[in-house]
This record gives structure tokens, sequence and C-alpha cells, in this order.
């Protein structure tokens, strides 16, 4: 999600996949990219001089907790996707949290990009990964975790699948998402 909505950022050379399945030295890289990024923010003479602003927070949350505040402030003063968080806020919601792995997280994000795909035109200038990124994050924040996120893509009966539908249908339209055509048919046929 961090590569969609920074493709400056050194994460999009790291192919996706989740922590667990990932190879011994894919580990060694992304850790050694975080150390990296703690090195520059020791050197970086102010906030102005920090780059890659997603992997110094993600370095500053989990590896140098020292520049936290900094990276935090970095992220709050760019352009932001949200009208009422910071990039610093939505990085923070978006951690991992107790009640999902990040397997789980990354396979219902893929079943979000094919419900978009169906469904839904994203907003101008969003990609599909960062709507579903903004999804999660709403639902984390009304919800305090990763549940009811997780609930929204799997297949629990008629009645419950025309409630979690709804419920998708209100966070993507939040996250700038509009039914399409096939949408507006299925309605009509449901």
């Amino acid at each position: 999600m961090v590569t969609s909505l920074d493709p400056t950022s050194s994460w999009t050379s790291v192919e996706l996949q989740a922590w667990d399945d990932a190879d011994p030295t894919v580990r060694e890289t992304i850790v050694g990219m975080g150390l990296d990024a703690c090195t520059v923010a020791d050197d970086a003479a102010d906030v102005s001089e920090l780059k890659d602003p997603a992997m110094t927070w993600l370095a500053a949350r989990f590896l140098c907790g020292e520049h936290r505040e900094a990276a935090d402030e970095f992220l709050s003063n760019g352009a932001s996707i949200s009208p009422t968080h910071s990039m610093a806020d939505l990085f923070e919601l978006a951690v991992v949290k107790d009640d999902a792995t990040a397997t789980d997280i990354l396979d219902a994000n893929n079943v979000c990009l094919g419900a978009l795909a169906l469904a839904w035109e994203v907003h101008a200038g969003f990609t599909p990964d960062a709507t579903c990124w903004l999804i999660r994050v709403q639902s984390v924040e009304e919800t305090g975790g990763d549940a009811e996120y997780l609930s929204l893509f799997k297949n629990a009966g008629d009645a419950e699948n025309a409630a979690t539908d709804a419920r998708f249908g209100e966070l993507a339209e939040a996250s700038g998402a509009t039914p399409n055509a096939l949408s507006e048919l299925l309605d009509d046929v449901g």
C-alpha cells in the first residue's frame, strides 16, 4: 500500500509477500533498508532532509524510535490523501493489529482489489491499492482492529453478505470510490 501512495519509496524495489513466507535474504534486505533509513535520519540536519518518508516512518516506528517525532512531523507536513488525517496518522492506523496477521490482511487486500475491479471506479489520482488501504484504515479506526475488514471478504450466507456488501460500499465511497454500471446492475438484481 505504501508504494501506491509514494511511488518514489524504496519499497517499490521489494516484492510484495508475507513476512513469514519471505526468504531470509529478503528479510535481511528489508531490515537493512530500515537501518539505512535510521542512518539517513541520523545524518539529516532537519526534517526537510529526510528522504523516502514511508521507510523513514517505519524505521522510526520499529527500529529507531528516537526519530519517530521527526518522521511523524515529516509525514504530517506533506499532502495527505485524507481531509482529516495526516499521513502519519494513517500509517499508525495501518500497523497490523493483534486480531490479524499480515498474511490475513494481504489476502483480504487481494479480494478487496478484485471487488473494486469488478464493481467500482476509484477516485481520480488514486490506485486500487491505495483505496483498499484507506478502506482498511477507516475500518480499523472505527472498530479498533482488523476483524471487520477481514469479515468484509468472507462468504457468510445471504443475510450476512448483504450487510458486509453494504458496509464495504460505505467504506469504499468514503474512500472516494464510486459504484460503476456493473455495481448498479448487481444492486438491481439483488
